[in-house]
């Protein structure tokens, strides 16, 4: 009898040992990997610089886009909006070679060649940096990044080109982008 115990423990021991880890993998297995943005929150970043629903809180980075070079050897064009100087430092990266473009909140990176396409038509791109509109945006207890840039020119149709992103709680998380070109609201 007490064999047939040992035997039994021999191998229930290794077993209960692996049973954290089995949970451990039962558990990521379970967690979305990056929760969608909410429809009100897109719409509020197409809109971001007319009248937008009173759901979420805006903050626009007012002022123009700079751009900073750190000489010819540069990896990366920054393109930092005026009103840069407040807690959070957002702007976008162009780097060189092309393809590892990011937006950027204090040390969250989001690559735009990563980011989820929620249109259809278009590719996530960002044509005119320059003339990109930045903005922070509240919404049930969460913030967002908001990038939005017009596309086309005017009587021709003018689309808008959003990169939207949750700005994560824990520092050096990655951003998780969503895209969405759409016609003006």
């Amino acid at each position: 009898m007490t064999r047939c115990l040992t035997a039994v423990c021999h191998w229930c021991v290794p077993l209960l040992r692996s049973v954290p880890l089995a949970s451990l993998l039962v558990c990521l297995t379970a967690c979305p990997a990056a929760q969608p943005v909410p429809d009100a929150v897109l719409d509020a970043c197409l809109a971001v610089d007319g009248g937008a629903d009173g759901r979420v809180g805006i903050d626009p980075v007012a002022g123009r886009v700079q751009v900073l070079e750190q000489g010819p050897m540069s990896p990366y064009r920054l393109y930092l909006p005026d009103g840069d100087n407040r807690r959070l430092r957002i702007g976008y990266a162009s780097g060189n070679p092309a393809g590892s473009d990011y937006l950027f909140v204090n040390s969250h990176r989001g690559y735009i060649d990563r980011a989820i396409s929620l249109s259809p038509r278009a590719a996530p791109t960002l044509e005119r940096p320059r003339q990109a509109s930045f903005a922070l945006l509240s919404h049930l207890g969460q913030r967002y990044l908001c990038l939005m840039e017009q596309r086309g020119e005017p009587g021709s149709g003018l689309l808008r080109s959003i990169f939207v992103a949750r700005i994560p709680a824990r520092m050096g998380r990655e951003l998780n982008l969503y895209y969405k070109l759409a016609a003006l609201p």
